[in-house]
This record gives structure tokens, C-alpha cells and sequence, in this order.
């Protein structure tokens, strides 16, 4: 009965960090699916190897080290994803304008630039001071433990 509930509280955990790793992984897949249904095969992807790596544990401290190393690493990444997200809006926003038969000006491309840039720099400063506070929090619980030192005179 002991395993049962273990793997059960496991399993829970895993589909709770993946589904921080698919928000935080969730602007890329914006950016590489503009459609939203052709992602969804993706977004489940990312939940399910989540949810695996952390369910097959073996203790539960490990699982949680587990999924905060895999948190980290997505929110570590959210810049990029972030980058890419403001990079398609850019693009979106150029061939629109083309496709009404005038040229993007240049105050809306500042602004589109600009725009990006600030998002781009917000999830710079999210992603690298709570993804690095993620990553230590899972290299503590997933390679720490109980160490035996004894000293011998």
C-alpha cells in the first residue's frame, strides 16, 4: 500500500511540474505553432515526459529534485522563448501590413522592436533569477543526501 501511494503522490507531482514546464515552455510553442491545434500533440509531449521522468523515481525527494531541475531548465529557458514569441509577432505584423499593399512604417516597427525587447528583457530577468533559484533547489534535493564522514585521528 506504501508503494501505491508514493507512486500516486508521484505521479501527482510530475503533471504539476509539467504543467509549470509547459507554461513556461508555453511561448515557444506559440512562436513555432501559430496555430494553436497544431501544437497540442507538443504541449502533451512536454507534460507526459514530465510526468514520466518524475514518476519513475526512486524516492520521492528524488522526484521532486527532479522536477525542479526540469522546471529550472524551462523557466531558465524562457527568454528564448520569449525572443522567438516577439520575433513571429514581428513577422505576423509585417506580412499583414504587405498583404494590405502597404509597407509596415517605421514607428510601427519600432514599436514592434522595442516591444520585444522589453518582453524579451522581462523574461531575461524572471527567467534567470527564478530558473537559477529552480536549478539549485533541484541539485540539492536530487544529487544530496545523507553523507557518513567519519573522521579518523
Amino acid at each position: 500500500m506504501g508503494k501505491f501511494i508514493r507512486y500516486t503522490f508521484q505521479v501527482i507531482l510530475g503533471a504539476l511540474f509539467g504543467a509549470v514546464c509547459f507554461m513556461a515552455l508555453s511561448p515557444a510553442l506559440a512562436a513555432i505553432f501559430p496555430v494553436a491545434e497544431d501544437g497540442v500533440g507538443t504541449s502533451l509531449a512536454v507534460l507526459g515526459i514530465v510526468l514520466l521522468i518524475v514518476a519513475v523515481a526512486p524516492s520521492i525527494r528524488r522526484a521532486l529534485g527532479r522536477g525542479f531541475l526540469l522546471a529550472g531548465a524551462s523557466v531558465f529557458a524562457l527568454p528564448l522563448s520569449t525572443m522567438m514569441l516577439s520575433g513571429r509577432a514581428f513577422d505576423t505584423m509585417n506580412k499583414d501590413a504587405e498583404a494590405a499593399g502597404q509597407a509596415m512604417g517605421g514607428a510601427e516597427a519600432a514599436g514592434a522592436a522595442l516591444g520585444g525587447v522589453m518582453m524579451t528583457g522581462f523574461a531575461g530577468f524572471v527567467g534567470f533569477f527564478f530558473g537559477s533559484i529552480l536549478l539549485i533547489i533541484g541539485l540539492v534535493l536530487a544529487l544530496g543526501g545523507r553523507r557518513d564522514v567519519r573522521v579518523v585521528a
